[in-house]
């Protein structure tokens, strides 16, 4: 059983400790320069009434867990009163900032005329038709509320159109929190490379519930053929990241992900791209359009509303049939919620303007250069990896690692000492080294941002 403490230290930080061995406390290094006391105490408080004092257990590994009064574009203010530059957007949902004023206008206008209806609207028509003309192959889409939720229901349509039962996913991959996909995500050394469901960390996942789950290594196309030469006819479809955002922001390898079409297509089952993170990032059409490959299914979620909770699977009417013809289901209350749609055209309409992708690629990738150009200045081993919008920081390493197991070589002790360096230096990042870069990131918060990478190399040098 995994037993999760959140403790605080006023005046440098927090830890979190799993099943009572200190994990975290290495992200705060020493004395650090600013206080935040005020977030925890709010922790302390929350975990009065809130289960862990935090409402997702991934926040708990954001050290400091910090407590936040509002954002502004690519800025955070927490509760201590720092402002932040924010390279996190809610772990990507915030593609165009905080309170961009072109989606609040829209959600403020749909407020107006009403929160839900549990029936058809014209947004949701109106979204649909925007996301079959973005999205290339795209014949229809239907919509729920998260990532996780939105993973199940095609994993469903796989299974009715094939009618088989068995879905291969890799290791390193995240597909939600569900039962039958949260396997060999994150195992740790003694358990890579196993061709068996390694169930995560967590107690209430019964075995029988990821019995039908097959793992293979990512960016192996061998080993993906040789699951498919024992399974190929019991397995309904695969689900994939295309960009390995989840772990490391791997990159796939040259004729992969054609490779795992057509080798899947071969032996009857569907292919999903999970892009809840690559969708409406890597571009507007997503990895579909950046690798220019059409699975029979994609996911979408994360920055598809621009941050209100939105998720919508799309692809061919053939992958659709059985929802048609009435072979199964998809229901939900938030379903095509008239809100958050009205935030998603309203961010489509923002990620649509000239040259937002351009720049925010530009932006992702002076960062890079400059992290590696600074990092052999001062003699230190780094790599990143990922596309310009979204991309990982690998301490230790010498080439870019191609998948999860090649991550665990990293010196996650380094990257923990650069975030914490770069937190007092007002850069806010994931801990696991991955930054988010959005529409709303400009020049003025490049030029904000390189200083701190230097600051912060030089210290841990």
């Amino acid at each position: 059983m995994l037993a999760v403490v959140v403790e605080s230290v006023p005046g440098r930080g927090f830890g979190v400790i799993l099943n009572g061995i200190s994990v975290y406390h290495e992200v705060v290094v020493g004395e650090m320069i600013r206080s935040y006391d005020a977030s925890a105490r709010r922790l302390a408080r929350a975990r009065q009434v809130l289960a862990g004092g935090v409402s997702s257990s991934f926040r708990a590994q954001v050290t400091p867990v910090l407590s936040f009064e509002r954002g502004a574009g690519p800025y955070l203010y927490d509760a201590d009163g720092h402002e932040l530059l924010d390279y996190t957007l809610a772990w990507g949902l915030l593609i165009a900032g905080s309170c961009h004023p072109h989606i609040n206008a829209a959600v403020r206008g749909q407020l107006e005329r009403g929160y839900a209806v549990g029936a058809g609207h014209e947004l949701e028509i109106r979204l649909a038709e925007r996301l079959v003309a973005v999205l290339p192959g795209v014949d229809l889409v239907t919509f729920a509320s998260t990532g996780s939720e939105i993973v199940q229901v095609a994993l469903r349509l796989a299974r009715a159109a094939t009618g088989r039962d068995k879905i291969l996913k890799f290791e390193g991959h995240y597909h939600g929190w569900m039962n039958n996909v949260l396997v060999s995500h994150h195992p740790d050394a003694a358990h890579v490379g196993a061709r068996r469901p390694v169930p995560a960390l967590t107690a209430g996942q019964p075995s029988a519930e990821y019995a039908d789950t097959l793992v293979a290594p990512w960016n192996d196309l061998d080993a993906l053929r040789a699951v498919f030469a024992v399974h190929g006819e019991q397995i309904a479809g695969v689900i994939s990241e295309p960009l390995l955002a989840n772990s490391g922001c791997c990159e796939p390898r040259p004729g992969y992900l054609a490779g795992m079409l057509e080798t899947a297509h071969a032996h009857g089952a569907l292919v999903i791209f999970d892009e809840v993170i690559t969708g409406f990032r890597l571009a507007l059409g997503g990895a579909r359009e950046h690798y220019g490959l059409t699975p029979d299914l994609s996911v979408y979620a994360k920055a598809v509303a621009g941050g209100f909770p939105l998720a919508a699977v799309a692809g061919s009417t053939a992958a659709f049939a059985p929802l048609l013809d009435g072979r199964t289901v998809h229901s939900g209350s938030n379903n095509g919620s008239p809100v958050a749609v009205a935030a998603a055209l309203a961010t489509l309409e923002v990620l649509s303007e000239p040259g937002t992708f351009d720049a925010m690629h530009a932006h992702g990738h002076a960062i890079r250069r400059h992290l590696e150009q600074e990092a052999r200045r001062f003699g230190i081993a780094l790599v990143t990896c990922g596309a310009g919008s979204v991309f990982s920081t690998h301490f230790g390493l010498r080439e870019p690692p191609r998948c999860y197991a090649d991550t665990l070589a990293a010196d996650h002790a380094a990257l923990a000492r650069f975030r914490a360096v770069l937190l007092d230096e007002s850069i806010y990042l994931l801990p696991d080294g991955r930054w988010y870069v959005g529409a709303t990131h400009t020049d003025r918060e490049l030029q904000r941002a390189l200083p701190a990478v230097t600051t912060a190399l030089r210290a841990i040098a």
